[in-house]
């Protein structure tokens, strides 16, 4: 009974201390990046920037919560990557318009670079908790997805 008792102890040790990981990553220092790359868009009216900071937050809100909310460790680590894989997705294709636009119209949307640069902080935060080799994986699949 006690080894249960100490394993059970153990779980939730290593599930508090990823959630705390996870909180610190996607708040704080997160939010003042998003500022001060928001802050160096020239020519941008505040309901610009709001609108693109309110886009990237509600992502970031909506992964941070969902992750918070689950209560295994082992289902976090999941959430995790697959939180960490839809991010970097939405960064991907960001940048795919945005090189479309650049390709077609010789300057992309500015509200998409800055969103695309906001989301890419996102990437940034969960790259540290995870693995490499997972981080690698993804961005090898990403590359060129069609040769899976």
């Amino acid at each position: 009974m006690k080894q249960m008792t100490d394993e059970s102890t153990e779980a939730n040790s290593k599930l508090e201390t990823l959630r705390g990981r996870i909180k610190s990553a996607l708040q704080g220092s997160l939010e003042e990046q998003w500022d001060e790359v928001l802050g160096e868009w020239r020519g941008a009216s505040p309901p610009d920037r709001a609108d693109v900071r309110t886009q990237v937050a509600a992502l970031r809100d909506r992964i941070l919560d969902g992750l918070l909310a689950i209560e295994s460790f082992e289902e976090l680590k999941r959430g995790l990557a697959i939180g960490y894989i839809e991010m970097k997705c939405r960064w991907t294709m960001l940048n795919t318009q945005i090189q479309q636009q650049t390709a077609q119209e010789g300057r992309p949307d500015e509200p998409l670079i800055y969103r695309a640069t906001c989301v890419s902080l996102i990437v940034q935060a969960l790259e540290p908790l995870l693995s490499r080799e997972y981080v690698e994986n993804v961005a090898n699949l990403l590359a060129d997805p069609l040769s899976v």
